[in-house]
């Protein structure tokens, strides 16, 4: 079996995922979208509350959107050392 050369041309070639993958593509795109925007919204609320002065729960929601962000590396890496097993 010959590796095929990819070149600019290649339009005639499909590229959807296997049947079943596109939903389980999809539901990951709307979990991780949702998981940046809580994310967003915490260290939003941190920086409020770290500039109104009220510190006391600034780092706690730090630590909070920390963990967010590392989940969803663990969850790239985890995806990327599948898809490394499968082939």
């Amino acid at each position: 079996m010959r590796d095929r050369i990819l070149i600019e041309a290649t339009s005639d070639i499909e590229r959807t995922p296997p049947p079943g993958q596109a939903a389980i593509i999809l539901a990951g795109f709307a979990i991780g979208v949702v998981l940046l925007g809580i994310q967003l919204w915490l260290l939003t609320v941190a920086l409020d509350l770290y500039l109104s002065g009220r510190s006391m729960n600034v780092w706690l929601l730090a630590v909070i959107s920390g963990v967010v962000f590392l989940g969803g590396l663990l969850l790239l890496f985890m995806r990327t050392r599948a898809r490394r097993v499968r082939r």
